[in-house]
């Protein structure tokens, strides 16, 4: 009898333990989804071309679940464990810079008083189809981050460390110019990269540079190669749901 009592007594007190335990690490110190957008418009088809109403079901997904979205400033010191994590963090992040990122997903956004990141290739600037230098500041009067996505948008690895380093280093110049903001972070076109982009990137102290490897963004990934979900026009919403509430990074 008096076992069972001891028994009894030790099964209560691991019961106590557990429920007063420090809960065990996650596998991420911190882990963001990172939003890949492109165009905003009607091209059937084309993967990067996301439908306007599509675009509104998901930022209103977002809004009706507390999703809180991120400046590039809330992104860096909650990965750096600077600031703590809102229940549901989000960056919205646009490649390229697509007249229609300013036309149609700015007022899509505004309407929920979200931020975005552009990453942008300065030589599209003022071409047909892409955005002109008043709009970009326009973008960025409203509350979005504006950074370099080259000017070209080469496959960097194709290029000298020469030629990649312009590629690199104009955009950015460019962009801090016009705006009178530093714009230290990078995102690769096509998501290409090699070590020579890497080494130009860390020599010209860029905080933070985003590949297209699928999966949230983590403070385990190295600074200069983080996830993003690039958003595919050709999958169902249900797919997005899943890829923005279940991190698959490897």
């Amino acid at each position: 009898m008096n076992l069972w009592k001891n028994k009894k007594a030790l099964l209560l007190a691991g019961v106590l333990l557990a429920c007063f335990a420090t809960p065990v690490k996650a596998k991420h110190g911190v882990a963001i989804p990172v939003l890949n957008y492109h165009s905003i418009g009607v091209t059937p088809g084309n993967t990067y071309v996301l439908h306007p109403d599509t675009f509104t079901r998901q930022m209103d997904y977002l809004a009706a679940h507390h999703y809180t979205p991120l400046t590039l400033d809330e992104f860096a010191s909650v990965l750096s464990h600077k600031m703590p994590s809102p229940a549901h963090p989000v960056l919205l992040t646009f490649d390229d810079g697509y007249a229609n990122n300013v036309e149609v997903a700015l007022p899509i956004l505004q309407k929920h008083k979200f931020p975005a990141t552009l990453y942008l290739s300065t030589g599209l600037v003022n071409t047909p189809g892409y955005l002109t230098w008043p709009q970009i500041h326009e973008l960025s009067a409203a509350g979005w981050d504006i950074a370099s996505h080259t000017v070209t948008h080469p496959h960097l690895p194709k290029l000298s460390k020469k030629a990649q380093r312009e590629e690199i280093l104009a955009a950015r110049a460019k962009i801090e110019q016009e705006l009178g903001k530093p714009a230290n972070t990078f995102a690769y076109p096509y998501g290409d990269y090699n070590r020579k982009t890497l080494r130009i990137l860390k020599k010209a102290h860029f905080s933070y540079a985003f590949t297209t490897h699928s999966g949230w963004a983590s403070s385990d990934q190295p600074p200069l190669e983080l996830h993003r979900i690039v958003v595919d026009s050709q999958k169902p919403f249900e797919e997005w749901v899943q890829q923005l509430t279940e991190d698959t990074s490897k």
